[in-house]
């Protein structure tokens, strides 16, 4: 099997660039709510500092902390599909690296917004975004090696 490397390529890695930066921000996010609430390292919103919050406080100071871990749980996954796919169809990888990036911003301030059930629009989309790319990596690796 050989694999070429195209110019479409450049799109899956544009997708990533923006996975990567809107990853990063989420943590800035953070960085911003332990200022605001003053919940210093090493507390993750359950120690000592985060104790001293009001209720209101320590939901919204976890909500924020918890859309950045889970966008940090899933972008090594999603980047190494995204990756995967874009060596069969790079257009397409690229296009769902996007819907992902979308579906996560909606999940972001949905979350941030509203709580748990703010993140019910945006969690779809990226789920199912995410799905694609597997289904597009396996897909394809499955034709060119096992079924070829």
């Amino acid at each position: 099997m050989t694999i070429v490397i195209g110019a479409n390529f450049g799109y899956c890695v544009l997708a990533a660039v923006g996975i990567s930066v809107q990853c990063f921000l989420e943590g800035v996010a953070v960085t911003m709510a332990r200022k605001k609430f003053n919940v210093p390292y090493p507390d993750n919103g359950g120690g000592r500092f985060a104790d001293k919050l009001t209720d209101k406080d320590w939901v919204a100071f976890n909500n924020v902390k918890r859309v950045s871990d889970n966008y940090s749980e899933s972008a090594g996954m999603v980047l190494s599909m995204l990756f995967c796919a874009g060596l069969f169809q790079p257009l397409l990888a690229a296009t769902f690296g996007g819907l992902f990036i979308a579906g996560r911003f909606i999940y972001g301030m949905g979350y941030k917004t509203w709580g748990p059930k703010g993140r019910m629009l945006g969690a779809p989309i990226s789920s199912l975004s995410f799905f694609a790319l597997i289904a597009i990596a396996g897909y394809n690796a499955a034709i060119t090696t096992v079924f070829a």
